[in-house]
This record gives structure tokens, sequence and C-alpha cells, in this order.
């Protein structure tokens, strides 16, 4: 309110052929607070990138970014008197409008974002740390299929998830006659393997083989990245494999699970500050353009009367 009054009530915008703009003492002072505000909106970045800077706290100078940003866009207004000019101010004037668009933007991504973090990825983590969970998780996929599967390369019998499982075999059968009559004798099994894996785990190998390998690689469009389908994936598996089996199964689907949420959460970042890579460039593009026609104008205030 301030500025426009001032702007209003320029007395000499009479002395400079009865138009109002950045020639007059009023409009330098608007256009140099407008270029103070720019430059505070710039320390917010060096801030930033010094962490041990305990200047102010952050949130005191993300809204002042925010609100006196929205005010320095009416500040230069006031000091162009609303024209465009010659063809530097009217490239500052479209590179400002792109700056306080791309801000604007950001703005509103930033209302919205956080809130669908919090409902669909119940899971989230810090964004510098995602990388390497989603590695993580990869090596503890690749462990619990190792535990109830074996060795991952070892070849397993081809399966389908609408495969039905295996009949248990009986170990008695009924004669013609109607008697029971014990089936033959089997040779005796070998000592097992205390280091084996459980017997019964071929089918999730073959499921890690076939869908859960190509998911961590990211080859293709898996069927895992869907949550339906991979539910729907790992029911087969588990009607497929004995109980002790199931532990394992389930351990896998809860990493797959895991590994959808972090990869949701790492796109939804990359649209929450995605918009910096087009803000940031071109605020330092206007701020430079800003000063270089300050220094510039500066030739021209001797001409005023009364500055």
């Amino acid at each position: 309110g301030v500025a426009t009054a001032a702007f209003l009530l320029d007395p000499q915008a009479r002395e400079v052929g009865g138009r109002h703009g950045g020639s007059t003492l009023v409009g330098i002072v608007l256009g140099s607070a407008a270029l103070a505000i720019m430059l505070f909106c710039a320390g917010l970045a060096l801030k930033r990138r010094v962490p041990h800077w305990r200047i102010g706290r952050a949130q005191v100078w993300l809204r002042g970014h925010i609100w006196l940003g929205l005010l320095m866009v009416w500040l230069v207004a006031l000091h162009a008197a609303f024209r465009t000019g010659g063809a530097l101010t009217t490239w500052l004037w479209i590179i400002l409008a792109l700056v306080t668009i791309s801000a604007l933007f950001g703005l509103i991504l930033q209302q919205f974002i956080p809130r669908l973090l919090l409902h669909s990825v119940p899971g989230e983590t810090v964004a510098q740390q995602l990388d390497r969970q989603i590695d993580s998780v990869s090596d503890m996929i690749e462990e619990t299929v190792t535990e109830y599967a074996g060795s991952l390369d070892q070849p397993a019998p081809p399966w389908s998830p609408d495969a039905a499982p295996e009949p248990v075999e009986e170990s008695h059968a009924e004669s013609s006659t109607g008697a029971t009559t014990a089936a033959p004798a089997k040779p005796a099994a070998k000592k097992a393997d205390p280091n084996a894996p459980p017997a019964g785990g071929e089918p999730l190998r073959r499921c890690y083989q076939d869908f859960v390998r190509p998911y961590l690689d990211g080859r293709g469009s898996s069927p895992l990245a869907s949550r339906a389908r991979a539910e729907s994936i790992f029911v087969a598996i588990k009607t497929m494999t004995p109980a002790h089996i199931h532990p394992g199964v389930e351990a896998v689907r809860e990493l797959c699970e895991r590994r959808r949420q972090l990869l949701r959460q790492r796109r939804l970042m990359t649209v929450l500050h995605g918009w910096l890579v087009f803000h940031v460039p071109l605020s330092w593009g206007l701020l430079a353009m800003v000063i270089f026609h300050a220094v510039w104008a500066l030739r021209f205030i001797p001409q005023v009367p009364g500055v």
C-alpha cells in the first residue's frame, strides 16, 4: 500500500513528462527495493547450500521467499509504470513472468504432494536415502529366496500361476478287492544336508527368475509393478508351495510392496522438485539481467531534475 501510494503521489512525475516510471526518485527506490528482495530470495538458495549457516529459521526464510517474492512483482510493475519499454525490459518482463509462474506452480505442488505421500506411501523414507533403500530391498529379496528356495540361478521346472498344486502321494494303496495294501518300500533316503534349503521352494525360485528379478532390474513392464497383479501371483505361489515355504513367499511379497512404495515416493519427489529445474536457472538469469539493467540505468539518473 505504501509503495502504491508513493507511486500515485510521485511529485517528480510531471517533471519527467508527466509519466511515472523508474527515472524518478520514487521509481528508483521502488526498483532498488525489488532488487533487494531478489537478492534476499537468492540468499535462500545459498543458505540451503551451506547448512551450517545459522541465520534465521528455514521456515522464516521460505515464507519470506514466497511473500516478498510476490511483493517484488508488484514493485517491479510500479517501477516500470506498467510498461514494457525497450528490448531489455521486455525480456525482463518475460523472464519475470516465467519465474513467477514456475514459483506458483511449485507452491501448488508443495500443498498437495506431501499429503499424497502421507496417504499413498506409508513407508516414506528420507529422500537422500531412497536409492540406498531400494538397493537394500533388492538384496533382502535375494537373501530370502536363497534361504527358502536355494540358489537363485538354479534351473527350476516350468510352472504357471494357474496350475494346481501337485497331489500329495498316499502311503497306502487300495487293492481291487477293497483291502488296503502297503505301498512298495522306498529306498532309504540319504542324510539331508543341514545347509540345504527347505524342500518345495522351486515355485518361489521360478517366480523370482520370471517376475521378481526383471522387476528389480527394471526391465520392461513387470506385473509386480501393479499391486493387484502382484497379489494374485503370490497367492498362486502359496497354493503351489508347502506351508513351511509360505513365510518366505510372504516376505518376498512384502518386500516387493515396500519397493513399490519407495519407487512411488521417488516419482512424487521428482515431480515435487522438478519445477526447480526451470525456476532456479531462470531466477539466477533474471537477477543477473536486473543488475545489468540497474547499472546501465544509472547513466541516466543525472539527467533527471532534482535527483
